[in-house]
């Protein structure tokens, strides 16, 4: 499982390697790519996900969350840029990225409420902006 699970964000990580695109648009390039991809992986990632928080597998340097790390912060590091923040919240930006993105969150949006990717992905981007936003802001 853990291998299936590396696999799809190896995917992911070569996707946001082979974009020319940065910040913002980098960013929404790689939710909509990870969007698509839970309609496929979801349900299999979310069986085996950890039950120990992001920010503990953060410090405990797992493998997993580096290479999920891998696969997105360039783009945080570009909407950090875009929206004026410091780079020294990039673990803030790491850590709502995680708990607005998480597989189950968006299968829940696609399956069950029904709403198209499109808007998955422009909901949960406006919501990761504002929620950095305010973060920020404290």
């Amino acid at each position: 499982m853990t291998a299936y699970h590396e696999d799809v964000i190896a995917s992911l990580v070569e996707h946001g390697e082979r974009s020319r695109k940065n910040g913002k648009e980098l960013f929404e390039h790689q939710a909509a790519r990870w969007v698509k991809l839970q309609n496929v992986h979801g349900p299999v990632i979310v069986r085996f996900w950890s039950q120990r928080g992001f920010l503990e597998r953060l410090q405990a340097a797992d493998a997993m969350t580096a290479l999920s790390c891998h696969a997105w912060d360039r783009a945080l590091r570009g909407v950090l840029i875009d929206l004026a923040l410091p780079d020294t919240l990039l673990n803030v930006a790491r850590f709502l990225h995680h708990s607005l993105f998480d597989p189950r969150e968006i299968m829940d949006l696609t399956k069950t409420a029904g709403l198209p990717e499109e808007q998955v992905v422009r909901r949960l981007c406006d919501a990761f902006y504002g929620a950095l936003a305010g973060w920020s802001a404290h």
